[in-house]
């Protein structure tokens, strides 16, 4: 029985064939990776601990979950990445759907620079690859921050949130893998999964972001150690292999949160009470 879909004369012809999506050996891709004129991106996070956990940095390609109860730190923990790496001169994009723009940049004690939308819109995957592209010929621009998930997605039309939420990480993950850029998409957690049992299975309505994500980092605040720290705990990371690393962060003099190093204490894991 023949099952093929392709004709044997086109068979005949794939043999010459040699348009853009053509088959090529390893040595030909690595090759073209290092006569190429684009350079490979990569930016640090500016805490050395998560550097280390990174080997070096954020590369392009990759996107990033960073989720953790209400009120604990996402938003800021992002500010903050945004704000070192405004000072590597690598600016990002923001699609802040939480807040208006005039606060979230009211919450910058120095404004950094950030690009953002005039007017946002919910709900739209096409328009936001395109003010993704348009944000990156026109600024440069290869960082780009989702605050937060649901925005979109209309779940209130959705018999299965789940896999359309997979659905738009995938496609997020699609436009950092062709683009070359570095995604973060903040995601709530479930109602009530915090304590012990925070991790990456706590991230609302699907498991699909932590099998699509590059990594998930969760942050979570430590009043028992003051009032100004937060715990957080790289769940995995894909390309280096690190499980369920972490370390402490303060709100520092700027406003933002750096890594706590004066601490002499193990990193905050799920096992841990630093993580409760």
């Amino acid at each position: 029985m023949k099952t093929s879909t392709v004709g044997d004369h086109t068979k005949r012809n794939l043999a010459e064939y040699n348009g853009e999506d053509k088959v090529i050996s390893s040595y030909e891709a690595d090759l073209s990776f290092k006569q190429s004129d684009e350079p490979f991106f990569k930016v640090k996070s500016g805490m050395p601990t998560l550097d280390r956990y990174l080997e070096g940095g954020f590369e392009g390609g990759e996107l990033y979950a960073v989720s953790g109860p209400t009120k604990n730190g996402k938003t800021l923990f992002c500010q903050s990445l945004t704000v070192n790496m405004d000072r590597q001169a690598q600016p990002s994009l923001w699609f802040s759907f939480e807040v208006p723009a005039r606060q979230f940049l009211a919450r910058f004690p120095k404004l950094p620079l950030i690009y953002m939308p005039m007017k946002l819109k919910a709900h739209a995957l096409p328009w936001l690859e395109e003010r993704i592209y348009e944000s990156f010929h026109k600024y440069h621009t290869r960082i780009f921050f989702v605050d937060h998930l649901h925005y979109l997605l209309d779940i209130a039309r959705l018999r299965n949130p789940s896999l359309e939420i997979g659905f738009v990480i995938r496609t997020l993950k699609r436009i950092c893998v062709e683009g070359g850029f570095v995604g973060f998409v903040l995601c709530h957690t479930t109602k009530g999964r915090g304590g012990p049992d925070l991790s990456y299975e706590s991230i609302r309505d699907s498991s699909f972001v932590s099998q699509e994500a590059d990594s998930v980092l969760m942050i979570r605040r430590t009043p028992d150690e003051g009032k100004d720290r937060a715990a957080l705990r790289m769940e995995f990371h894909r390309r280096t292999g690190i499980i369920e690393e972490g370390l402490f962060l303060i709100k520092e003099a700027d406003g933002m949160l750096g890594e706590c190093v004066s601490d002499d204490r193990r990193p905050p894991t799920r096992e841990r009470a630093d993580f409760k």
